[in-house]
C-alpha cells in the first residue's frame, strides 16, 4: 500500500472524521508545509474533503507555539465572524483536545476543505483585488482588541527592518563571496534610505504606533475567494500570525498586487507600481479597517508599502553578498535580480508617495 496514505490514516485515526478515506491529492503550491488534500465516503451519496497538512518544523522550530496562536485567534474571532462574513481559517481538534497531532515526530493538522473555493496568484480583476484587500482588513479588525500577550513571536524579529539592514551592512563588511564590488550602486541605496526604511520601527520604539495581531504573508493567495462570486471566503496561511504592525501588512500585500513586474525581472523598465491596483486594493482593506486604527496608523499607511518593499530588497541582496544560502535561486545572480527589481519598485513607491497617501486618506 502507498505510504502516504498509511500516514494519512494514523493521522485521521486522531480526529473523529466520519466515513472511509478514499483518495488524496497532493498539493504542491505552497512552498513552505507539506499538504494533502483528502477525501472521505461519508455515505453512498456524500463525500467530504479535508486538507492535511504537515508543518514544516525545519522553518518553524516552535510548531506548537504555531498552533497555540492559531487557536487563539480562532477562539477570539469565533463569536465574531457573521454568516457570510469573510472566515479566518481554523483547524480541527483531535481526540485529545488539540489542533494538531504528532506522528513519528511530525506535526500534523487537519481542517475541512473549502468548497467551491478559488485562490489566485496573479490578479488583474478589480473585484478580486478589493476583496483581497477587504479580508486582510477583516482580519485586522477582528483581532484588533486580542491582547498581544496571547500571542507568541513564532519568527523573533521578522519584521525589525533596522535589523534586517544592520544584517545588510554586517554582509557588504564581511563580503565573503567577494560581491559586494559589483553591487556599490544598490549598496548606496540602502545608504541613502536606511533612516526612511527605520521609521515604522523608530515610531513603534517611540510608543507612536501600537503593535497589532498581523498576518505577515499577505499575498492574495492566502485568501480564498468564492468561484462564482470573488467575494472573500476565508483568509488561510496562518503559521506567521504574530503581533507586528498595521502597514506591514498593507505594504507586503501592496508590493505583492501593485507590481506591474515579476520578482526576479531583469529588464528593470517593465518594473511599476500599478496605481489602479494599488487604489482597489487600498480601498478594500481601509473600508475593513473603519474605526480601529489610530491616526498616526493612517498617516504611515503608505509608508508600509515602502519600508517593506526596501526591507526585502535588503534581504534579497544580503544573501547574494552571502552566497545565495537563505533564498532558494534556480540560476545564477537570481537573487541580484530579485533585489534589484525591489530597489526599482521602492524607488516608484518614493515618486508616487504623495498620490499612494492621499489614496489612504481618501478610504480611512
Amino acid at each position: 500500500m502507498d505510504s502516504t496514505i498509511l500516514i494519512l490514516k494514523a493521522v485521521s485515526e486522531h480526529y473523529n472524521i466520519p466515513g472511509t478515506m478514499k483518495a488524496y491529492t497532493h498539493c504542491v503550491n505552497g512552498h513552505i508545509n507539506d499538504t494533502y488534500r483528502v477525501l472521505f465516503q461519508i455515505n453512498h451519496n456524500t463525500e467530504r474533503e479535508y486538507i492535511f497538512q504537515k508543518i514544516n518544523d525545519y522553518v518553524f522550530k516552535e510548531p506548537v507555539k504555531v498552533m497555540h496562536n492559531i487557536r487563539e485567534i480562532t477562539l477570539h474571532t469565533r463569536d465574531k465572524i457573521k454568516e457570510n462574513d469573510c472566515n479566518i481559517i481554523s483547524f480541527l481538534d483531535n481526540k485529545e483536545g488539540r489542533n494538531y497531532t504528532v506522528i513519528d515526530g511530525d506535526y500534523w493538522r487537519v481542517c475541512p476543505y473549502v468548497e467551491n473555493s478559488v485562490a489566485f496568484d496573479y490578479v488583474e480583476d478589480s473585484q478580486v483585488l478589493y476583496s483581497a484587500g477587504y479580508a486582510f482588513g477583516r482580519f485586522q479588525q477582528l483581532l484588533s482588541d486580542l491582547p498581544m500577550d496571547s500571542l507568541y513571536e513564532t519568527i523573533p524579529d521578522f519584521h525589525d527592518t533596522k535589523k534586517r539592514l544592520n544584517y545588510f551592512f554586517e554582509m557588504v563588511s564581511l563580503d565573503p563571496m567577494g560581491r559586494a564590488e559589483e553591487v556599490k550602486k544598490e549598496i548606496a541605496f540602502f545608504e541613502e534610505f536606511k533612516e526612511l526604511a527605520s521609521t515604522l520601527i523608530d515610531l513603534l520604539e517611540k510608543g507612536e504606533l501600537p503593535l497589532r495581531v498581523t498576518h505577515n504573508d499577505t499575498k492574495y493567495n492566502n485568501i480564498l475567494m468564492d468561484k462564482d462570486t470573488l467575494k472573500p471566503l476565508c483568509v488561510i496561511d496562518l503559521d506567521t500570525v504574530m503581533p507586528g504592525l498595521a502597514a506591514y501588512d498593507f505594504g507586503d500585500a501592496i508590493r505583492f498586487a501593485a507590481n506591474t513586474a515579476v520578482e526576479d525581472e531583469q529588464d528593470l523598465s517593465k518594473v511599476d507600481i500599478n496605481m489602479q491596483h494599488y487604489e482597489e486594493f487600498t480601498k478594500g482593506f481601509m473600508t475593513a479597517c473603519q474605526g480601529f486604527l489610530t491616526k498616526k496608523e493612517v498617516e504611515t499607511m503608505a509608508l508600509g508599502a515602502i519600508v517593506i518593499t526596501i526591507e526585502l530588497a535588503s534581504r534579497f541582496l544580503a544573501d547574494y553578498l552571502n552566497g545565495d544560502k537563505y533564498f532558494r535561486i534556480h540560476r545564477p545572480g537570481q537573487n541580484l535580480d530579485r533585489a534589484r527589481c525591489q530597489i526599482k519598485l521602492a524607488q516608484e513607491m518614493i515618486k508616487k508617495y504623495d498620490d499612494m497617501r492621499e489614496i489612504v486618506n481618501r478610504y480611512a
